[in-house]
C-alpha cells in the first residue's frame, strides 16, 4: 500500500559565472483529447517558440536571481526573432527541487482524522501563515526527495516514519513553484508518523509552531488565504489520495 524513508532546507548560494546554452522551451504532460477540447480559444495567435540563449546569476543569497535572456521566434514567415530578458528566481544549491509532506493521522477512539500543520513566519507576505513540512533537495546530504522529505518531516513537525506515498509517478519532473521560478516540488503523504525524540536541527530563521487539526478544519485553511501555494496542492493531491483510498470521506 505505502513505503518508508527521508530529506532538508535551503541555504545561501555564491554567485557563478554567465552560460551560454540554447534550450528549447518544451510542454510538459499535454493533454490530447479527439474531442478537441483543448483547442485554441483565440484562432489568430500562434505560439512562438523559446530558447534560452544566455543566462547569469546577479545576486545569491537565499534565493538566486537569474537575468535570463529569450530568444522568442515567431512561426509567421519572414518574422525576425526578438530577445527578451527576464528575472528567474531558484535554488540552483537544492538542484531546483524540494519537497512537501502531508502528515496524515488516522482517527484515534472514535475521533476525526488529524494532520499536523505548521505555523511559521513567512517573510513575503511578512506573516505567521500555515504550511506543511517543507524543504530543499540538498544534494551534499540526500540521496532522494524521499529522503528530503522525511528529514523536513523530522526538522519541521517534529515526526518520524510511518507510510510514505509519492503522490506523483517517478517519472513525474514535479510542479513549477511559480510561473517565475525554476523550482519544482515533489508532493508526498505520510500516514502515522510518530513524534521524534530526536528531531533535526531547524535552520536559524525558521520560526515555526507544530499544529496537529482535524482533516474540516484544514479544508477550511485551504482556502482562507493563509497557506503557500505548494502546501495546498500537495494537501489537495493527499486528500483525494485519502478519499480514493476509503481513509477519509469525501467533502
Amino acid at each position: 500500500m505505502l513505503a518508508l524513508l527521508s530529506r532538508s532546507l535551503l541555504r545561501p548560494t555564491s554567485l557563478a559565472k554567465s552560460t551560454k546554452r540554447l534550450v528549447k522551451a518544451q510542454p510538459r504532460h499535454v493533454v490530447r483529447s479527439d474531442n478537441q477540447l483543448h483547442r485554441l480559444v483565440s484562432t489568430d495567435i500562434e505560439m512562438p517558440t523559446f530558447e534560452i540563449v544566455e543566462e547569469k546569476p546577479i545576486h545569491a543569497r537565499y534565493l538566486t536571481v537569474f537575468d535570463r535572456k529569450v530568444r522568442i521566434t515567431s512561426s509567421k514567415p519572414g518574422e525576425a526573432p526578438t530577445e527578451l530578458h527576464y528575472d528567474v528566481v531558484g535554488h540552483p544549491r537544492c538542484s531546483f527541487k524540494f519537497a512537501v509532506a502531508f502528515p496524515f493521522h488516522r482517527a484515534q477512539d472514535g475521533g476525526e482524522p488529524t494532520v499536523t500543520v505548521i505555523r511559521e513566519y513567512c517573510q513575503g507576505p511578512n506573516a505567521v501563515c500555515y504550511n506543511l513540512p517543507t524543504g530543499g533537495y540538498d544534494p551534499r546530504k540526500h540521496t532522494s526527495l524521499e529522503e528530503c522529505v522525511m528529514a523536513e518531516l523530522s526538522e519541521e513537525a517534529l515526526l518520524r516514519g510511518g507510510q510514505l506515498v509519492r503522490l506523483t509517478p517517478d517519472s513525474h519532473p514535479g510542479f513549477a513553484e511559480v510561473k517565475w521560478c525554476a523550482n519544482r516540488f515533489t508532493p508526498f503523504l505520510v500516514v502515522d508518523a510518530e513524534a521524534d525524540p530526536t528531531p533535526g536541527t531547524r535552520d536559524a530563521e525558521e520560526y515555526i509552531q507544530v499544529q496537529r487539526v482535524p482533516v474540516s478544519e484544514l479544508r477550511r485553511l485551504l482556502v482562507a488565504g493563509d497557506m503557500m501555494l505548494p502546501s495546498i496542492v500537495t494537501a489537495q493531491m493527499a486528500l483525494a489520495h485519502l478519499e480514493a483510498a476509503g481513509e477519509i470521506p469525501r467533502p
